[in-house]
């Protein structure tokens, strides 16, 4: 009975181990451009770097905050690299330095699931971002930061 007990146990950690492992090794990665109507017209009103977090939770690449003629933002990630995860999501925070605790993000606004962990993607800001002083890769399963860039 005991051999069945540890047997088990060793194949649900190798599952777990494999599934959640995954994460480590593959990238996904996302190569979009700046939209048309934003190239022409657009100017930088704040930027960060993405920072790492431990020897496990790592980031790097630029996080601008891009507004075109007509007053239309775009938040910018360029040459994005960040530990990739099961459940990644893209806040910005009024906090510009948040720690590992999600109290620390104080009132934030989701942009939604990342959209792959490395390499340059948009995202439409359609609420006011003044005020939020970072953005933040956050993982909801294991409410994990992943990384931040504090906007200056």
């Amino acid at each position: 009975m005991i051999k069945f007990i540890i047997a088990a146990v060793v194949l649900v950690g190798v599952g777990v181990a494999i599934y959640y492992g995954r994460f480590l090794f593959t990238k996904k990665v996302v190569r979009e451009e700046v939209p048309v109507e934003m190239k022409a017209s657009s100017r930088s009103l704040r930027e960060g770097s993405f920072e790492n977090i431990d020897f496990i939770h790592k980031g790097s690449g630029r996080a601008l905050i891009l507004e075109d003629a007509n007053g239309h933002k775009l938040l910018r990630f360029e040459n994005l690299e960040v530990t990739n995860g099961p459940d990644l999501y893209v806040y910005l925070s009024r906090n510009p330095r948040p720690t590992k605790d999600k109290d620390s993000l104080g009132d934030f606004i989701n942009l939604g699931r990342l959209k792959g962990n490395v390499g340059d993607q948009n995202y439409e800001l359609t609420q006011n971002s003044d005020g939020y002083q970072s953005v933040v890769i956050w993982c909801r399963q294991f409410n994990a930061l992943f990384s931040f860039a504090t906007l200056r």
